[in-house]
């Protein structure tokens, strides 16, 4: 029986990555977030088009890695100095392949060499339970504004 890996390769996420960033992020919350968000939070989550432009300087301003699978993008985790997580979102069809521990091992090893003592991440309802299996501590509940539209979030911290 001959099996096939598909193996997934890191690499460094550039400002150039944003129309990517763009879709992945609107595929992951509009697709992947349906069991904890309504229709209409999750359109105002995302916003009525994919806008890169918007994503350039965030990611620009960040140290953030690319998940590509078979040479896909699939999956993308960003942190801000020295110590937040400030995007994590993989494509659901990627979700559950150990992606985003692996985008979130290598930040943490690079949160570390900066001299981190934790890390911190305002997670959606959907993300939460990853972060929980990783480490990270519920600290509380947040509501933030998108477009008109009350989304709930969870502050979380993690001891390096």
């Amino acid at each position: 029986m001959i099996t096939e890996t598909t193996q997934t390769t890191l690499r460094p996420l550039l400002a150039d990555d944003a129309a990517t960033v763009a879709e992945i992020f609107r595929d992951a919350v509009l697709n992947g977030t349906t069991a904890h968000y309504t229709q209409i939070e999750r359109e105002a989550w995302a916003g009525p088009k994919p806008d890169p432009e918007r994503w350039r300087d965030r990611v620009g301003s960040s140290v953030g890695l690319m998940a590509e699978r078979d040479g896909t993008p699939v999956g993308l985790m960003t942190l801000v100095a020295p110590s937040h997580i400030d995007l994590a979102f993989v494509r659901p069809s990627a979700a559950g392949q150990g992606i985003g521990a692996e985008l979130l091992a290598a930040l943490t090893q690079i949160a570390r060499a900066s001299g981190a003592r934790e890390l911190t991440a305002d997670a959606s309802k959907a993300a939460r339970p990853f972060f929980e299996r990783h480490g990270f501590i519920w600290l509380r509940q947040k509501t933030v504004i998108r477009r008109g539209v009350e989304l709930i979030t969870n502050e979380m911290r993690k001891p390096l």
